[in-house]
């Protein structure tokens, strides 16, 4: 057997992976383009929905930590509207944010473009906008419970204002984080691998 064959086989092995990622990174940033395209449309009506009311019947659910039983028709204030306006543009811009920037990474697979600096930020963009979508998940049931006590939002509309730290939360958390050590884990070993192969150009100089 040549000696050249199992490199060549390797090198065969490799670019059929790297087709595998192609392939599957343009499927991806296909369903990504189509989550965000799906998403903002949804949020605008949901936001045109609590400025100007309810086109028909008595509303859509928010889809809000501490709004779970809360409709747009029942957003009959000011107070209540600048509420749930804020809510949910924090839940959906954080999400479609991070939904953004997947396209972005599936593109650059697509590209075959794999390990990257590029792609080890976009991770941690995603790991960070995730993040931040727990904490909001928090921080609206607590402002709300505090709005409604200070009397600032009317007690009658059906809030779940009592923060109950949820399994979903929690996850939530722990994706984020899970997220963020690949992020971490991936730079880690690009500087490695661009560590090595600095090392081997400079051997390559010597011979």
């Amino acid at each position: 057997m040549n000696a050249s064959d199992p490199a060549l086989s390797r090198e065969g092995e490799v670019q059929s992976k790297i087709r595998k990622v192609r392939t599957f990174g343009r499927a991806a940033r296909t369903l990504s383009a189509a989550l965000f395209a799906f998403g903002l449309v949804g949020t605008v009506g949901v936001l045109l929905s609590i400025v100007f009311g309810p086109v028909f019947g008595s509303g859509s659910g928010l889809g809000l930590p501490g709004f779970e039983n809360v409709t747009t028709a029942q957003l009959t204030t000011p107070a209540l509207k600048a509420w749930a306006f804020v809510g949910v543009s924090l839940m959906t811009g954080f999400s479609l944010a991070a939904v953004h920037q997947l396209y972005r990474l599936f593109g650059n697979l697509a590209a075959a473009a794999i390990y990257t600096p590029e792609n080890v930020r976009r991770v941690r963009y995603v790991g960070l906008l995730t993040l931040l979508s727990a904490v909001a998940g928090i921080v609206i049931p607590v402002g709300t419970a505090a709005l409604v006590a200070s009397g600032f939002l009317d007690a009658s509309v059906p809030f779940s204002s009592e923060f109950v730290f949820t399994a979903q939360s929690l996850s939530t958390l722990i994706s984020a984080g899970l997220i963020l050590l690949a992020s971490w884990i991936m730079d880690v070993g690009l500087y490695e691998k661009d560590h090595a192969d600095e090392l081997r150009r400079d051997a390559d100089l010597v011979i």
